[in-house]
């Protein structure tokens, strides 16, 4: 599988992926302290009914990030993201498309 996108999404992310860092830019639905939860504009459309992202609001690697926003995170976890989300993904570095900006991807697969 090359792609988890449909061939449409995969088109459009192309053309976009090279512009400042859409992590950073796109507006939360839900904020925490350190992190922030953002819709995905490019989302996985062949497995997702609903793809949201978790990032932290600085713009950081995860070898950067502080102890505190490691705990906060911990933390969403449990509370916040098991409950909601089914599945939590995390591309290794050979397919990060943003690897300058740590994110999660949250996954409620399509029935």
């Amino acid at each position: 599988m090359s792609t988890l996108r449909t061939k449409q999404s995969e088109e459009e992310y192309q053309k976009n992926k090279d512009i400042t860092c859409p992590l950073c830019e796109r507006e939360s639905i839900h904020e925490f302290k350190y992190w922030k939860i953002i819709q995905n504009n490019f989302p996985y459309d062949k497995i997702a009914k609903i793809h949201h992202m978790i990032v932290p609001f600085r713009h950081v690697t995860e070898n950067e990030l502080t102890g505190d926003e490691l705990v906060e995170f911990n933390e969403i976890k449990q509370k916040y993201l098991y409950p909601e989300y089914e599945y939590l993904i995390e591309s290794s570095m050979k397919k990060k498309s943003i690897p300058e900006h740590f994110h999660l991807h949250l996954i409620v697969s399509k029935d």
